[in-house]
């Protein structure tokens, strides 16, 4: 019985999980991939604005004046109407929340109207920045709970803290161990790889209903990948190949021979699934994925005569929104 209420309980977190994604997804169709980007990574860089004053309002029970200095620039009118609040409902709510609710209604007040705010917010709290602001405030009020530190760090100062915390330290155990290789590279090199494997991927994406449909690719198709990935049209063109005759391994077996030739040393050091992992949650790859399958859906069964260069492939695959 027991067992069966945890699966049941698993079952149910799993549902809302996928119905989260989904929504998030739509959402984010909605809008230019690089502006969804821009706001997400604007809203994570408030989130640690929150978190420091948080850790500090939390500690101190109350607003130090020199914090109340901080507020009043950073966000103009928030104390003001704080204290104008009547409803004791909206008093009862901490104040560091009534802060992060301030930020939501004024600075992210266009993504709220425009009905994409929740992408926003899905995609930042999965963001490794966002999550290590998250622990360094839990450490940071822990510890100071403990012991008052003479001098508050600074914002910049504190953020340097954050990029020192852990941040699988909230995760459940199987997502631990599934990020865990992130801490074996620094963030730039990580950053520089999950970029490049992005531009791949859209490669791989652009050239897949060639690849899928047979053995014989059009010859723009061909050329673009001897020049991207020299090597590639002879290893799937061997015999020992399982992808020679086209079909959908065809598409993964690029994508393994990416990994294999352009991403050795992340393979070797143990950080591929680090790239993977951000990947999967980059706006800009998730807007490209639609868009290959809007356009198969378009192309049908037949490919198009010409096909197109890569380059326009890609400018549409970046201004690509489905408001439907």
């Amino acid at each position: 019985m027991k067992k069966s209420s945890v699966q049941s309980a698993g079952n149910a977190t799993a549902r809302l999980q996928k119905s989260a994604r989904i929504r998030a997804d739509e959402e984010a169709r909605r809008i230019p991939w690089q502006r969804l980007q821009e706001t997400r990574n604007q809203y994570i860089e408030w989130q640690e604005f929150c978190f420091w004053a948080r850790s500090i309002l939390e500690t101190e029970r109350g607003i130090p004046d020199w914090l109340g200095s901080v507020l009043h620039t950073r966000c103009p009118g928030f104390l003001e109407k704080d204290r104008a609040r009547i409803s004791k409902a909206s008093q009862k709510r901490p104040l560091a929340l009534r802060l992060e609710d301030w930020i939501d209604d004024n600075i992210f007040d266009c993504a709220k109207q425009e009905g994409w705010f929740f992408a926003v917010t899905y995609y930042a709290v999965r963001d490794p920045r966002y999550q290590r602001a998250e622990v360094c405030w839990s450490e940071c009020v822990e510890k100071w709970k403990k012991a008052k530190p003479i001098r508050y760090p600074s914002f910049e100062e504190w953020k340097a803290l954050a990029e020192q915390c852990d941040e699988t330290a909230h995760l459940v155990a199987g997502e631990r161990k599934s990020r865990a290789s992130a801490k074996l590279v620094v963030p730039g090199r990580l950053a520089e790889a999950v970029a490049r494997y992005i531009d791949y991927e859209a490669l791989a994406y652009w050239a897949r209903p060639a690849l899928e449909r047979g053995a014989t690719l059009p010859p723009r198709v061909l050329l673009e990948l001897e020049r991207v990935c020299p090597g590639y049209v002879e290893a799937r063109l061997k015999p020992c190949s399982k992808t020679s005759s086209g079909g959908s391994q065809d598409w993964e077996h690029l994508m393994l021979w990416v990994g294999d030739h352009f991403f050795r040393d992340a393979k070797a050091e143990g950080w591929l699934d680090a790239i993977l992992i951000q990947v999967r949650n980059h706006p800009r790859a998730m807007r490209t994925m639609e868009f290959a399958d809007h356009f198969d859906e378009l192309w049908g069964d037949k490919l198009p005569s010409p096909y197109p260069l890569f380059e326009d492939w890609r400018r549409e695959a970046d201004s690509f929104v489905d408001l439907d």
